[in-house]
């Protein structure tokens, strides 16, 4: 997690900028689109669940199995209730760029501005 170290006049006018543009009425024209990746590790089981007397959960045992990676990549459009997921094998500048431009030329092609 990231923190902000001092509140300069350019972050707060940046701020300002971004809550006028979130306090905007929605225009498909102009949407506003937020990006986010993650790398998520993959992990399976390594012991069978243990059942519990009747209406009870099942017990995990906290030993698993690593099962390699993979990469999330996520664009919301929070004021059309709108989204986009693309899982990559890795995460690297091109599947960055093949995400967005796929935002940009196939999902938003009607947009003047992201």
């Amino acid at each position: 997690m990231w923190c902000i170290a001092e509140l300069t006049s350019e972050y707060r006018e940046r701020m300002y900028d971004l809550l006028d543009f979130y306090a905007l009425p929605y225009n498909e024209k102009y949407p506003g689109v937020c990006i986010d990746e993650k790398s998520k590790q993959l992990i399976e089981d390594s012991r069978v669940p243990i059942s519990l007397k009747p209406g009870r959960p099942l017990k995990y045992d906290g030993e698993y199995r690593r099962m390699g990676t993979k990469n999330i990549f996520i664009a919301i459009e929070p004021k059309a209730g709108k989204r986009k997921i693309d899982v990559t094998d890795q995460r690297k500048k091109p599947d960055f760029a093949h995400f967005v431009s796929g935002l940009v030329l196939k999902d938003y092609q009607h947009a003047k501005k992201l």
